[in-house]
């Protein structure tokens, strides 16, 4: 099962005054199969369906539209990795915009070792294949 890592920026335009925008950012990880960013009246608004290569397929709640685009019956779009694709909610009393980015695709960042004894349990712990084409 993969995971990703996507950058969810959200902003909020003020339909009242004083007419003010909030802008916010945030990084979530994300296994398929699983419903990421809730909204209080929309509920889940996204849900990553597959990931391969450097795109996820990512299924958006009915309450959302996909910003530029009218596939009113395609709730799905596939996201490459760094380009953003936002989706807008218009119902509230506010206008919001959220922009998903794929970030990473895969497991997590290579760990750091930094003392000798990190390095000799790093090496027990691996694969015997991994150890010898380190050594090469």
């Amino acid at each position: 099962m993969g995971k990703v890592i996507f950058e969810i920026k959200s902003i909020v335009q003020h339909w009242g005054p004083p007419f003010g925008k909030e802008v916010s950012s945030k990084d979530v990880e994300v296994s398929e199969g699983n419903s990421f960013d809730n909204h209080p009246k929309a509920g889940s608004i996204f849900k990553l369906i597959t990931c391969k290569n450097d795109k996820a397929l990512v299924e958006f709640s009915e309450k959302f539209t996909l910003k530029g685009h009218e596939h009113p019956r395609n709730r799905r779009v596939w996201i490459d990795k760094s380009e953003p694709v936002s989706f807008t909610y218009l119902w509230g009393n506010n206008g919001m915009t959220k922009s998903l980015t794929l970030k990473q695709i895969g497991g997590e960042d290579p760990v750091e070792i930094k003392t000798p004894e990190e390095v000799e349990a790093r090496k027990e712990s691996m694969p015997i294949s991994e150890e010898s084409s380190s050594l090469e």
